[in-house]
C-alpha cells in the first residue's frame, strides 16, 4: 500500500511530494515555467495518507532491519520503546474497562445517557440538555449587541445575567425532607452541605464526635453517589485477583456439560435490522460453538419480577423507558436491538418466544443429537431430538441466573457428567464458583473473556491456591464491599478487603457469617463494624465507625471530604443489611426455592418516584444532621437577607436552594468557585494508611 501511495504521488503531473526533514511540513515542488519553484502547502488528503501509513512504514522498517541484522536502539523513538507500547497498551485497556463499569455510550439506544451513572434522562431533562446550546448562542449573541455593539449601550456591561435555569443530569440529585421547628427542610445532595453543617456545627459549640456520628447530608456519601444511586466498584479486579497465580486450562475433560448465561448471549447479539426468528437462530448458535465439546448444553435466563433488588436498580437506572412489545413473532424486524432491550417487559417476552421457537424443528435439527436445556421463568425446559419436555428437577424461583446456574450444574454432575463448564463473565459467578466448587460433584470449569481472548479457569486450581477457608468467605466479602444490588466504600476496593480474610482470621469469619441468616445479629455488626475500620485505617485500632469517623476528621485538621470518611453506624448498618440479604441469597443457589423473604427492612423500603410506589434503598434510619444544625441550616427571611436577622450570613455561608428566599442578594453567583467541593476518589486499593 506504501509503494502505491508513493508511485501514485510521483505520477502527478503537478509535480511531486517531498518529505522534508520536517513531517509536518510536506510540500508539493511545483516547477514553473521559467525553471523557478514555487512552494504550496499540501493538501490535507496527502498529510493523512502519509500518517495513516506511518505505522505500516515503520513495521516495514523494522522487519528490514531485522532481516540485515541491524540495530537501531540508538535511534529509535522512545514511543517505539517495548516499555512504552506496553504503557499505551495499558493506558487504552484501563480506559475500556472504566467505560464498561461505568456504561458503553455506544451500545446505548437512548439518546441521552449518563455515562457514570448509566442513568437516562426524563424527557424534560432531555428537552433541555438538547436545547443548551440553542439557548447559550441565543443570550451570547444578546448580551454582544446590547452591551458591545449598541450605542450608547442598552445595558451596562456588568449588569447581572439573568439565569435560565436550563434541568441537567444535576437535577437528578436525591433530596431529603426533615422536620425542623415544625417546617419542612429540604436536604438536597450537594457536596458543600457538608462543609455548611459542619461550620454551623461549629458555631453552635457542639462536640465534632456526636455531630459526626450522623450522615451530614441526604445520602452517605461513602455508599451512593449524589444522584442516589450505589456506588460501583471495578468487580474485575478482584477476579484478575483470584486467578493470578492460576494458568488457565487449555480444554476441559470428556463426558462435559456446558451451563451457559443466556442474559450473556442476548447482549451479545447484534439484532438490528434482524427478524426475530433470525435473533433465535443467531443466539442458538452461539450456544452450541460455547458447548461445542459437551453432549449437554444448558442456557439459563435471568427472571424479572416486579418487587426485587435488581428491579428496583434497573427502575433507578430508568431502564424502563423502552417500548414495550408484548406480541413477538417469528417474521417481526428487530429496528432498534438496543432500545428493545432497554424495556425489561420485553426481556422477558422474548425469553418466552426463544423456549418456543427451539422446540420447532429447524431449531432442533441443529442440536445433531445434543441435549438442551433451556430456564423460562421459573419452569425448566429440556429439548432433544425426539421431544421437548418440563423437567421437575430444575424448577426453581431464582430471579438471577447466577445462581440457577449452580443449581443445573449440580444437576449434570449428579447425572453422571464428570466436568461442568459455566460460561460466563460475571465475577459473582466466579465467586459463587468458588464458594461451591467443593460440594458439586464435578470438576468446575469457569469460560470468560472476549472473543478474541477466551480462557477457561480451573475452579478447583483456583481454589486450591486460594484456600478452602478464604472460598468460604469470599460471597461474603464479595457482597459487603460491593456488587451490583450493594454499594461500594467509595476509595476503599476489593483486594484491600481480599487481603483482609486472607490475613485476619476476625475479618474471614465475619465474612463467612454473613448470608447464613436473613438478618443480622448485633455480633455479626460488630464484626462487620471491625471490618470496616480496618478497610479504612488498619493501624488506628479503632473499632467503632463513628469514632473513625471523628479520628479521621481530626487527623486531617478538618480538611475532608464527607466521602474520605466511613459511612456513620446508622448508613453502615443499613448497607450490612444489604450485603446480608444478597450474600443470603448466593449461599442458597443450590436450593430450588431459596424462599427469599421481602426486602423491606433489610436495607430497602418503600418510596414514591414520579406518582409511582417502588422498591428504593433505604439508606439511614435517623436524622441526617444534629437537630441544632437543623434548625440553622437554612434561614427563613420572607423579604430579604440582612445581618443579624439572617443566619446563614451570620454563619459566613451563603445561602442555598434550602433557604426560604431563591433570589436574595447573599446567593451565590452561578460560576462561583466553590473549594468545599471535590471530584470522588478514584477507586484506590493502595491508599495511605492512617495511623493514629
Amino acid at each position: 500500500m506504501l509503494l502505491q501511495h508513493v508511485q501514485r504521488a510521483r505520477d502527478k503531473p503537478e509535480g511531486h511530494l517531498r518529505n522534508h526533514a520536517s513531517m509536518n511540513r510536506i510540500v508539493y515542488s511545483v516547477e514553473r515555467p521559467s525553471g523557478a519553484r514555487e512552494r504550496h502547502p499540501v493538501k490535507s488528503g496527502a498529510v493523512k495518507r502519509y500518517y495513516v501509513t506511518s505505522e505500516h512504514r515503520s513495521t516495514f522498517l523494522r522487519q528490514m532491519r531485522e532481516m540485515v541484522n541491524v540495530s537501531n536502539t540508538h535511534v529509535q523513538h522512545a514511543d517505539l520503546q517495548q516499555t512504552r507500547i506496553k504503557k499505551d497498551e495499558d493506558a487504552v485497556s484501563s480506559l475500556i474497562t472504566l467505560i464498561q463499569s461505568w456504561v458503553n455510550p455506544f451500545t446505548m439506544a437512548s439518546s441521552l445517557i449518563s455515562i457514570s451513572t448509566a442513568r437516562a434522562a426524563p424527557p424534560n431533562i432531555a428537552k433541555d440538555l438538547e436545547k443548551a446550546w440553542e439557548v447559550g448562542h441565543k443570550c451570547y449573541t444578546n448580551f454582544k449587541i446590547e452591551r458591545l455593539e449598541s450605542n450608547p449601550p442598552i445595558k451596562k456591561f456588568h449588569d447581572p445575567l439573568q439565569l435560565n435555569k436550563l434541568k441537567t443530569f444535576s437535577n437528578l440529585t436525591k433530596k431529603k425532607e426533615c422536620r425542623s421547628n415544625g417546617r419542612a427542610v429540604i436536604l438536597q445532595a450537594d457536596r458543600a452541605l457538608f462543609g455548611r453543617i459542619i461550620v454551623m456545627a461549629q458555631g453552635r459549640d457542639l462536640h465534632m464526635a456526636e455531630v459526626l456520628s450522623h450522615p451530614l447530608g441526604p445520602l452517605p456519601w461513602a455508599l451512593a453517589t449524589p444522584e442516589g444511586l450505589l456506588r460501583k466498584t471495578n468487580k474485575a479486579a478482584l477476579a484478575t485477583a483470584l486467578q493470578r497465580t492460576v494458568t488457565p486450562a487449555e480444554r476441559i475433560p470428556d463426558n462435559s456439560a456446558t451451563i451457559i448465561d443466556g442474559m450473556l448471549l442476548i447482549q451479545k447479539v447484534a439484532g438490528d435490522q434482524t427478524t426475530f426468528a433470525e435473533v433465535a437462530m443467531i443466539i442458538l448458535s452461539m450456544a452450541l460453538k460455547d458447548g461445542c465439546s459437551s453432549q449437554r448444553i444448558d442456557v439459563v435466563f435471568d427472571t424479572y419480577k416486579e418487587t426485587s433488588i435488581k428491579n428496583s436498580e434497573r427502575l433507578t437506572r430508568g431502564e424502563e423507558l423502552g417500548l414495550e412489545l408484548k406480541n413477538i413473532t417469528a417474521s417481526q424486524i428487530v429496528r432498534q436491538w438496543r432500545k428493545f432491550l432497554s424495556y425489561v417487559g420485553n426481556k422477558s417476552s422474548l425469553i418466552m418466544f426463544l423456549v418456543e421457537e427451539w422446540k420447532k424443528p429447524e431449531y432442533i435439527r441443529r442440536l445433531q443429537g445434543k441435549v438442551l436445556f433451556v430456564t423460562c421463568d421459573d419452569k425448566c425446559y429440556q429439548i432433544t431430538s425426539d421431544a421437548s419436555q418440563e423437567v421437575v428437577a430444575l424448577e426453581s424461583t431464582h430471579e438471577e441466573a447466577d445462581g440457577r446456574l449452580f443449581l443445573h450444574a449440580a444437576h449434570a454432575a449428579a447425572h453422571g457428567y464428570q466436568s461442568v463448564l459455566i460460561s460466563s463473565d460475571d465475577t459473582d459467578v466466579l465467586v459463587i464458583d468458588l464458594a461451591f466448587h467443593t460440594k458439586i460433584h464435578a470438576k468446575l470449569f469457569q469460560k470468560c473473556g472476549t472473543k478474541a481472548r477466551a480462557k477457561i479457569l480451573d475452579i478447583g486450581k483456583i481454589g486450591k491456591s486460594v484456600g478452602t477457608n478464604v472460598c468460604q468467605a469470599l460471597i461474603g466479602m464479595h457482597a459487603y464491599t460491593g456488587c451490583d444490588t450493594v454499594s461500594t466504600f467509595a476509595g476503599r476496593g476489593k483486594l484491600t478487603a481480599l487481603k483482609l480474610i486472607r490475613t485476619n482470621k476476625d475479618v474471614q469469619d465475619a465474612c463467612t457469617q454473613q448470608g447464613e441468616d436473613w438478618d443480622v445479629s448485633e455480633e455479626l455488626m460488630d464484626k462487620l463494624e471491625n471490618f470496616t475500620c480496618l478497610m479504612y485505617a488498619p493501624k488506628s485500632g479503632t473499632v467503632k465507625v463513628n469514632d473513625l469517623r471523628y479520628h479521621l476528621f481530626c487527623a486531617k485538621r478538618g480538611e475532608i471530604d464527607s466521602h474520605q470518611l466511613p459511612p456513620c453506624k446508622d448508613c453502615l448498618t443499613k448497607h450490612a443489611q444489604r450485603a446480608n440479604y444478597q450474600a443470603a441469597i448466593w449461599k442458597r443457589s443450590l436450593k430450588m426455592d431459596p424462599a427469599v423473604p421481602s426486602p423491606i427492612g433489610k436495607g430497602w423500603h418503600w418510596d414514591t418516584q414520579d406518582g409511582r410506589v417502588q422498591l428504593a434503598v433505604d439508606w439511614m434510619q435517623g436524622q441526617p444532621a444534629p437537630q441544632a444544625v437543623l434548625d440553622l441550616l437554612a434561614c427563613t427571611c420572607s423579604k430579604r437577607c440582612t445581618l443579624p436577622m439572617c443566619v446563614c450570613m451570620a454563619s459566613g455561608l451563603k445561602c442555598t436552594d434550602m433557604c426560604k428566599l431563591t433570589t436574595c442578594d447573599n446567593q451565590r453567583v452561578y460560576g462561583e468557585s466553590d473549594d468545599s467541593s471535590a471530584e470522588d476518589d478514584e477507586e484506590d486499593d493502595d491508599d495511605d494508611e492512617d495511623n493514629f
